[in-house]
């Protein structure tokens, strides 16, 4: 490949702005009233299973925590997909924690094994819920300067 056509390539990689920099999304919707029935039913076992301690504290000293719980299973699963969907693996959901800092920001911890394999990168968690529905966005931005040797190496 001739080195004008990568210069082009990368080029054009960069003009799409703040994207570029995206090693992989994963973004998952559940439905808030099934949480509910699952956490009704199967109570601390579910919870125990899919949620840290800090979750399920923060979940159930709101005033309806349903919501809260389902956002945090949505951004688990979300994760999940973003983490696989950049070949780090199928990671379990409990690798996840959903913590919220204090001026509100919602932050997406990743346990130590899962951690490494992001490297230098970052992860970014945006949660959103509202009626029936909860919402999880999960993006990971990988060293940028490894990105692009590796998008080089690719187009060789």
């Amino acid at each position: 490949m001739s080195d004008q056509f990568r210069c082009e390539a990368l080029n054009g990689v960069s003009s799409m702005g703040i994207l570029k920099n995206v090693g992989a999304v994963g973004v998952d919707i559940v439905q808030v009233s099934r949480v509910k029935e699952i956490t009704e039913r199967r109570g601390e076992r579910f919870l125990r299973r899919y949620f840290s301690k800090g979750e399920v504290c923060y979940s159930l000293n709101k005033c309806d925590p349903y919501p809260h719980l389902a956002v945090r299973f949505a951004a688990k699963e979300a994760a999940h997909k973003a983490f696989s969907s950049a070949g780090m693996g199928s990671l379990p959901l409990s690798s996840f924690e959903v913590a919220v800092e204090p001026s509100g920001v919602p932050r997406l911890r990743v346990a130590d094994g899962a951690s490494s394999q992001l490297a230098s990168g970052s992860v970014s968690v945006s949660l959103s819920h509202g009626g029936d529905y909860a919402v999880a966005v999960v993006a990971l931005f990988p060293d940028v300067k490894q990105s692009k040797n590796n998008m080089l190496r690719q187009l060789e």
